[in-house]
């Protein structure tokens, strides 16, 4: 996001400073993804049944296309909070800059849609769920936009199903969990198991503002919780860790690998030697059965 606290950091560094120390990093995948915790618009309007409102200047996806991210996830508990006005902004938004999206559109066909993307010959398809929201009238519909729901797993479950195809890999993104915890809320599991048992490969996760822990669920990799990766100078201890995920894909291997920053006055930053050590010895202690070398490489015990 680029709201809030952010605003004058961009206005006197320009939108691509945050980005200074990652955009390499992402500029060397074949594909990059990031969650976009708000919307781009200029209205005013805000849903009344929300507690906090983000809202940013579309130059923000000129520095996250700059940075390097291919696709956007729209789908979270901020995608509505300037209605659907604001939601139709960044619509237009997003297609003029050029992203790849999921997780949002102008009716429910389109919300619930995954996006398919061919990398070096392979199908990878992507899915976008939402399992928080501050409204249910935020989901979308036949005849209005909106998000789609993870609330209901069979629901979730069947559109993977009726989507997937010959997909080479299946990629799941759910905005869930609880916040400022750093581990999981009990449903996540039942997820997790029911995911994997439909050839889903990778799971990925955010809304709880902290870093979790990671899992091979029956070979399955999953990532609980990426935090925060920009957010306002006010973070600080856990709300700050973040990093970047790097996931290879080979044959039937899928490896994970973390790369871990700080959020520090408007800018992401490495974290440096016995910084980083801790960072991923705290991030082995709050996963599943796996351990973390000290290069991040995620490894299944």
């Amino acid at each position: 996001m680029f709201d809030w606290d952010l605003r004058p950091i961009l206005a006197a560094n320009g939108y691509d400073f945050p980005f200074v120390h990652v955009s390499k990093k992402v500029q060397k995948a074949d594909y990059a993804f990031v969650n976009a915790e708000t919307v781009f618009t200029d209205k005013s309007a805000k849903d009344p049944n929300q507690l906090f409102w983000i809202k940013s200047d579309p130059r923000g996806l000129q520095a996250l296309k700059n940075t390097g991210f291919d696709m956007l996830n729209l789908g979270n508990n901020h995608t509505l909070d300037y209605l659907r006005n604001g939601l139709d902004d960044t619509l237009k938004y997003v297609e003029q800059y050029d992203f790849d999206y999921i997780g949002a559109g102008r009716n429910a066909e389109e919300a619930y849609s995954s996006k398919e993307i061919e990398i070096k010959g392979k199908k990878f398809r992507f899915f976008s769920f939402v399992r928080f929201l501050p409204d249910v009238g935020w989901i979308a519909q036949n005849d209005r936009s909106g998000i789609p729901s993870g609330y209901d797993l069979e629901l979730v479950k069947k559109t993977i199903m009726d989507q997937k195809g010959d997909a080479d890999y299946t990629i799941v993104y759910f905005h869930w969990g609880i916040e400022k915890r750093n581990n999981q809320a009990d449903y996540q599991y039942e997820y997790v198991k029911e995911l994997q048992k439909l050839g889903v490969d990778l799971i990925v996760g955010s809304h709880p503002h902290w870093l979790q822990g990671f899992q091979y669920y029956n070979g399955m990799p999953v990532a609980y919780s990426l935090g925060n990766f920009l957010f306002p100078p006010y973070v600080k201890n856990k709300s700050a860790q973040t990093g970047l995920l790097n996931v290879t894909f080979k044959g039937n291997q899928i490896s994970l690998n973390f790369d871990p920053f700080i959020i520090s006055k408007g800018q992401i930053i490495p974290g440096e030697n016995e910084e980083r050590d801790y960072f991923l010895q705290y991030l082995q202690s709050i996963s599943i059965d796996v351990e973390i070398s000290n290069k991040g490489d995620i490894i299944p015990k």
